[in-house]
């Protein structure tokens, strides 16, 4: 890992094409070809066809409104201490972000939507995307299409660890950028790490395998539940679905309805780490979400809103029979960027405070430093700083 880090660093737009042609595609033979054309947006469109435009515009339209309430919370503000000290607060985006978006094989555009329109809420004007090309050397027309719709120009078609180092410290063809957002696989997130540490960009968070936990009474459907835990295990081989409950009938229930899926279906269970916690009442399945911390969990049960106000150490609460994970995975406006592996006790989902700065100022006059001093002078004194004292009693002294 180190060493692919190292050639960004110190062989540029040779070392990325280089590592594209061995890992990705060798149809990539230079920079210049490692950079979508305007073409290839066009031809996208014509790719694609009205009903996923329209899809995606929608979900961009969902995203952006919600990302657009969040950024009320950062309007400029402005307090007086009771000492007299005036501070303001006021936020400002990153200049130039950078998203992460799987390729490959699979096709990812809600991952652009979910990056970008909440990027561009934030008030970020330059995004760039980097994504594994296919085989070809192309990118999948989805995710050129999101891209596009977002007002994002530049995608590279790179991935793993060297797109992340290109995105941290730059290359002769591709800028640097401020922070680095967006899920991968292990190499990926190992790649951010490293890059973190150099201090010279930050990352939104280190994803792992996706995760869902559903907690569900004798009143769930077991049908539903199935279908749910279903749905999340398309995801891979390392996904986490669970079942918490405190009926033994709709465990078994459950477990009969999953036993008895076709066969393509079942390779997907099997692919998943699926388990199922059957505890004695709802405190419990309450105190193992909590400890669990799962990125997404379902709510099931007679008395879900008041289940769902305990789950506090969850990414993404889902209430009800009628919300989906996959209903939040697209369309609802909330990010599916969230906090895995037990993070979510201490962490929240991408938001466009992740794209935000805090810049604060400090003013005080005459008098409120003054009566500010004495305590000052106190408080450094206490920790052996007799200058920091002076700096403040010596503006009163004849």
């Amino acid at each position: 890992m180190a060493e692919i880090i190292d050639t960004i660093r110190e062989s540029g737009d040779a070392g990325l094409v280089q590592l594209t042609r061995k890992f990705d595609s060798d149809k990539i033979k230079s920079s210049k070809e490692l950079k979508v054309s305007r073409f290839e947006f066009e031809r996208a469109y014509s790719m694609v066809g009205d009903e996923r435009i329209r899809a995606m515009k929608a979900a961009l339209r969902q995203i952006s409104f919600l990302a657009k309430q969040q950024m009320k919370r950062f309007a400029p503000k402005k307090f007086r201490s009771q000492l007299g000290f005036v501070i303001e607060e006021s936020y400002f985006p990153f200049k130039r972000i950078g998203g992460y978006v799987p390729g490959g094989l699979a096709s990812y555009p809600s991952t652009v939507l979910m990056i970008c329109a909440t990027a561009r809420q934030a008030g970020v004007k330059d995004i760039v995307i980097v994504t594994p090309p296919k085989k070809d050397g192309t990118v999948d027309d989805s995710v050129l299409v999101a891209a596009d719709i977002c007002g994002v120009s530049e995608i590279i078609k790179a991935g793993g660890a060297q797109a992340i180092a290109a995105l941290a410290f730059g290359t002769e063809s591709i800028k640097k950028v401020d922070l680095i957002a967006g899920p991968g696989n292990q190499y990926v997130s190992e790649a951010k790490r490293q890059v973190s540490a150099s201090r010279q960009v930050l990352i939104e968070s280190l994803a792992g395998p996706t995760e869902l936990l559903i907690l569900a009474d004798k009143s769930a459907d077991p049908l539903l539940v199935a279908e749910d835990l279903i749905s999340q295990a398309e995801h891979g081989n390392r996904t986490l679905c669970g079942l918490v409950s405190d009926s033994s009938k709709l465990v078994q229930s459950v477990a009969s309805r999953l036993k008895i899926l076709e066969k393509p279906r079942m390779e997907q269970i099997l692919q998943c780490n699926l388990f199922t916690v059957l505890v004695k009442n709802e405190s419990m399945m309450v105190e193992f979400a909590q400890c669990f911390a799962p990125e997404h969990v379902e709510v099931m049960t007679k008395n879900s809103e008041s289940i769902a106000k305990k789950l506090t150490n969850s990414g993404l609460v889902l209430i009800g029979d009628y919300t989906p994970c996959s209903s939040t995975d697209y369309i609802a406006g909330t990010n599916h960027i969230l906090p895995t592996g037990g993070t979510a006790a201490v962490s929240s989902g991408l938001a466009v405070e992740n794209f935000l700065k805090r810049f604060t100022t400090v003013r005080a006059n005459e008098q409120s430093l003054q009566k500010a001093s004495k305590f000052i002078s106190t408080l450094a004194k206490m920790e052996n700083f007799p200058n920091h004292a002076n700096a403040a009693i010596v503006r009163f002294e004849k």
